[in-house]
């Protein structure tokens, strides 16, 4: 499988070349490229999930971000990561059954209470606490757990 990781390396540093940025989308669009290809490589489930989350931590040098959405929700799963910039990455995941429902869940309810709480609030203040990050993490967040739920009602 390391043959593999590697070609799909390479491919991710070409793919970002071609779309011309370094910031977290064009890392995230890069990364969905490979994914796509991957369907194309890797032919069980579970090796794509692997490869996925090696791939992950090695492309994003953001491991600590998804393994927060990996593991159970615990007194250390943080709400504070931005998902809005990865969204192709976390919804891969989602489908391969990498992310973990009750954490997301968890997170979804933390970032609903922040946002709740901020409504009536200045627009400085809004920028201050990232208000409009949140509010689309919670989009992806919420998307994923979609997706599981989905998947998890589609197995007989």
């Amino acid at each position: 499988m390391s043959d593999i990781k590697v070609y799909l390396s390479d491919r991710f540093a070409q793919f970002l070349d071609t779309i011309g940025g370094d910031s977290p989308y064009d890392k995230d669009a890069a990364l969905a490229m490979v994914f796509i290809l991957m369907e194309r490589k890797v032919f069980t489930r579970k090796q794509r999930k692997v490869l996925s989350l090696e791939l992950i931590e090695q492309c994003l040098n953001n491991k600590s971000m998804f393994d927060n959405i990996i593991a159970q929700p615990s007194e250390t799963t943080s709400s504070t990561y931005d998902y809005c910039y990865y969204p192709y990455t976390a919804k891969y995941l989602a489908k391969y059954g990498a992310l973990n429902l009750s954490t997301l869940k968890y997170i979804l309810t933390e970032l609903d209470k922040e946002l709740f709480a901020a409504q009536g609030s200045s627009s400085m203040n809004m920028s201050v606490h990232n208000i409009q990050g949140k509010a689309e993490s919670a989009i992806v967040i919420n998307d994923c757990i979609k997706l599981i739920q989905g998947y998890s009602n589609a197995k007989p």
